[in-house]
């Protein structure tokens, strides 16, 4: 479900990022970003996107030169490295992982009433479609 992913280093992670933002970027315009945000060279930047092009992370299109978008979303992205450090750190509990967050104070009480909301909005959209 997950193959691409889970094969997403942390560098091929920066390209992707500047990509988000972008959405359509010439290859100039990728080299250009993650230069001014990593100070990479462009060659190095050139071979991180031909890794997630053989991933099938980006899409590229010549279009007199080369536009790159991205093939997988942050949010998928976001969604797979979450469920994987919930399975790594905290043996797949979710629960755990919020108990460690409010633990070490990384909540607040805010952050802690918003969740709450989700909660119950998410409760209660459940129980509409169950019926």
């Amino acid at each position: 479900m997950w193959e691409t992913e889970a094969r997403i280093t942390d560098a091929e992670l920066e390209v992707m990022e500047v990509l988000w933002q972008g959405e359509d970027l010439t290859l100039a315009q990728v080299k250009e970003a993650v230069s001014a945000r990593k100070g990479w060279s462009g060659d190095t930047v050139k071979t991180l996107l031909r890794r997630l092009l053989e991933k099938g992370a980006v899409v590229q299109e010549k279009r007199g030169v080369y536009h790159y978008r991205p093939l997988v979303s942050r949010e998928a992205l976001g969604d797979y490295k979450t469920s994987a450090l919930i399975d790594k750190l905290y043996a797949g509990s979710a629960k755990d992982l919020v108990a460690a967050l409010v633990e070490r104070r990384q909540l607040d009480r805010e952050d802690v009433a918003e969740l709450r909301d989700l909660f119950d909005r998410l409760w209660e959209e459940k129980r509409g479609e169950e019926t």
